[in-house]
C-alpha cells in the first residue's frame, strides 16, 4: 500500500508512546443501494488536536480520504468516490474516524484500510460486502395458442447469482428453464429470467423463488395465478355487432354518395335577371369539371 512507508517512518518515530486504534467491527454486509459508515476509533486525551491528527482511507489501490494538518485533501480521492465518500468530521472530537459511503455499488465491496497517526501510528483492515436482493419480481403469464400450454415468466435483477425453484400450491417442485445474463455492465448485476411451461386449469396458483444460497435472507418469491380464460358474453357480442353495422353505415353510405356526384356531375341553373322579370337568360351546367352553357334551359 502506498501509504504504508510514510505510518512505517512514523511508528518507527514514536516506539516509546504506544498508540493502538481498534474497531467495533471488521466486516460489514450491506445491500446495493444503501448507505454505510465504517469507523475505526483512536484514543483522545482531554481536546483534539486536529492539526496533530492524520487520517487515511484506502480501498486496495484507491485512495479514499486524505485527512491531514486539519483538512480534507479531496483532490487525491478516486472518481469511484467522489462525492459519495466522506469523513465524519465531528466524530473525529470523539476518538472515531469514520468514513462514510453513500449509494453503494458493487465496487465498493473489498478490504478498506483505516491508518491514523496522533502521536503515534496505527491500521487495521475493515472488509465491505454487497449484496442485491431480487426483491422486484417482474411476471408474466402467457398462453400457448397451438398447445394450450401456459408459460409463467419470472424476472429480476440482484447480486450475486441467484437460483430460480417453481413449485406449485401442493409444494411439488417443477421444472423451468432459467437463463442468467449481465444486465448492465457498469452495475454489474446479474439478470435473472426464468420460464415454466405447463398444462393447468384457471386459479391455480405457483409460485417461482429466487434463491441465494450465500445470504439466504436475500431470498424472495414470487406468486402467479392462473387467470380465467377470456370470453366474452352472447349479449356484449349482439351489442358489438349492432355497433359494427353503424360504423359501417355511417362510413359506406357517404362515400358511395360521393363516389356518384364525382362520376355523374354536379347539374345546376343560373336564373340572372336582365331588366325582363321572370326571363331566364341561360342554365349552366357542370359535368365532372367541364363548363357548358344551353340557351333556353
Amino acid at each position: 500500500m502506498r501509504i504504508f512507508s510514510v505510518f512505517a517512518f512514523m511508528a518507527y518515530c514514536h516506539l516509546l508512546k504506544a498508540f493502538t486504534i481498534t474497531v467495533s467491527k471488521d466486516l460489514y454486509v450491506v445491500e446495493y443501494g444503501s448507505n454505510v459508515t465504517m469507523e475505526c476509533r483512536f484514543p483522545v486525551e482531554e481536546q483534539l488536536d486536529l492539526v496533530s491528527l492524520i487520517v487515511y482511507w484506502e480501498m486496495e489501490d484507491k485512495k479514499i480520504i486524505q485527512f491531514v494538518q486539519g483538512k480534507e485533501d479531496l483532490k487525491v480521492q478516486h472518481r469511484s468516490y467522489s462525492q459519495r465518500a466522506q469523513l465524519l468530521k465531528d466524530q473525529l472530537f470523539l476518538g472515531k474516524a469514520a468514513l462514510q459511503i453513500t449509494n453503494v455499488t458493487l465496487e465498493d465491496a473489498g478490504v478498506y484500510c483505516c491508518l491514523i497517526g496522533y502521536g503515534g501510528a496505527d491500521y487495521k483492515r475493515i472488509t465491505l460486502k454487497v449484496h442485491a436482493p431480487y426483491r422486484k419480481i417482474n411476471q408474466r403469464i402467457s398462453v400457448d395458442p397451438v398447445t394450450s400450454e401456459h408459460e409463467l415468466m419470472c424476472q429480476a435483477e440482484g447480486y450475486p447469482t441467484a437460483e430460480v425453484i417453481w413449485t406449485n400450491s401442493a409444494h411439488q417442485v417443477l421444472n423451468g428453464k432459467t437463463i442468467i445474463s449481465v444486465s448492465n455492465m457498469e452495475t454489474k448485476l446479474f439478470n435473472v429470467t426464468s420460464t415454466l411451461r405447463i398444462n393447468t386449469t384457471a386459479n391455480e396458483i405457483f409460485y417461482c423463488t429466487f434463491l441465494q444460497r450465500s445470504s439466504p435472507e436475500g431470498n424472495s418469491t414470487a406468486e402467479l395465478v392462473i387467470p380465467e380464460p377470456f370470453l366474452v358474453p352472447a349479449n356484449e357480442r349482439t351489442h358489438f355487432m349492432i355497433l359494427g353495422a353503424i360504423l359501417l353505415f355511417l362510413v359506406v353510405v357517404p362515400a358511395v354518395t360521393f363516389c356518384l356526384k364525382k362520376r355523374d356531375g354536379i347539374s345546376f341553373i343560373a336564373v340572372v335577371p336582365t331588366g325582363h322579370m321572370g326571363k331566364r337568360m341561360g342554365g349552366c351546367c357542370c359535368h365532372s369539371g367541364s363548363y357548358r352553357q344551353s340557351q333556353g334551359c
